[in-house]
């Protein structure tokens, strides 16, 4: 048991891995829990989606990158995206070999959806979540969304 819950002695290593275990599972738990219907779009397809809402219209290259993809990988993906009218491809300003790709309309509405039904899904299990519980829950997510900020690397450098 990690002693980070009665808060004796210092964090080692080993509470850190048990704590990593844990939360590794956890995540996957609520991953699985929120995966889409086999009918919509996969997680891949939304986190691309909502890359390019993020960063406006990108090279497929970059958003393979981004995602951490293969390059062929993400050709299919922007295929199959662009072949339900969620994303177009443009030419590329700076690059006549290269093109673009940003989101349509539908694909504004995907991202939205998608960012829904997650939310949605997590806050059906923060129910079930008593309330001093949820402001200890609140904390750890404050710290781990730190942690992300500043641990992700800023694509916009890559370039």
């Amino acid at each position: 048991m990690l002693r980070l819950r009665d808060g004796a002695g210092p964090v080692t290593s080993a509470d850190r891995s048990e704590l990593a275990e844990r939360l590794a599972f956890v995540v996957g738990g609520v991953n699985r829990r929120l995966r889409p219907p086999a009918d919509s779009l996969t997680h891949i397809a939304l986190s691309a989606l909502a890359t390019i809402d993020r960063r406006g219209a990108v090279r497929p290259g970059e958003l393979a990158r981004i995602e951490g993809v293969a390059a062929p990988g993400m050709t299919r993906l922007v295929a199959d995206l662009e072949s339900r009218g969620l994303v177009a491809r443009e030419a590329d300003p700076d690059d006549g070999r290269s093109h673009l790709v940003r989101l349509t309309e539908a694909g504004v509405a995907a991202v939205a959806a998608g960012r829904r039904d997650r939310a949605e899904g997590v806050a059906a299990l923060l129910a079930e979540i008593a309330p001093e519980d949820l402001r200890t829950l609140e904390q750890a997510v404050t710290a781990l969304e730190s942690a992300l900020l500043r641990t992700t690397p800023d694509p916009a450098r890559a370039r």
